[in-house]
């Protein structure tokens, strides 16, 4: 039934955004960690030794939350073709960007549609 398809687009719409999202503050706050402890060294005057395996498993961290969401985001593509697949193509879910292009990587910066005040925005944001 589309209604049930809708739902589930919806569901999944909104999981993948928020996994998105945690991945990336993951990330931030993994980079922050893996810039403090080099420069908590400095600062105490420790030896470039003390915490040396602490400092390379941190940034082994930052570059497999890196390799984590290249893995979502190649999912995030394969959801929009599924989403063809089951017949919601033409529909529209998600966070109110615009998809950029297939072969580029760049996001573009959020807008939010809301502010122009048209009440048909609210239904209609960007896919995925």
């Amino acid at each position: 039934m589309l209604k049930d398809r809708i739902a589930a687009a919806q569901r999944i719409t909104t999981e993948l955004h928020e996994a998105e999202f945690a991945i990336d503050e993951a990330i931030v706050k993994l980079a922050r960690l893996a810039a403090t402890l080099p420069t908590a060294r400095i600062e105490t005057r420790m030896s470039a030794i003390v915490g040396q395996e602490a400092v390379a498993k941190v940034t082994q961290a930052v570059a497999a939350a890196g390799h984590v969401r290249q893995m979502i985001a190649e999912a995030h593509e394969a959801l929009g073709e599924t989403q063809k697949q089951v017949g919601l193509g033409a529909r529209m879910f998600g966070a109110g960007l615009n998809k950029p292009p297939a072969a580029s990587r760049n996001v573009p910066a959020p807008h939010n549609q809301n502010l122009a005040g048209d009440a048909d925005t609210d239904a209609a944001v960007a896919v995925g």
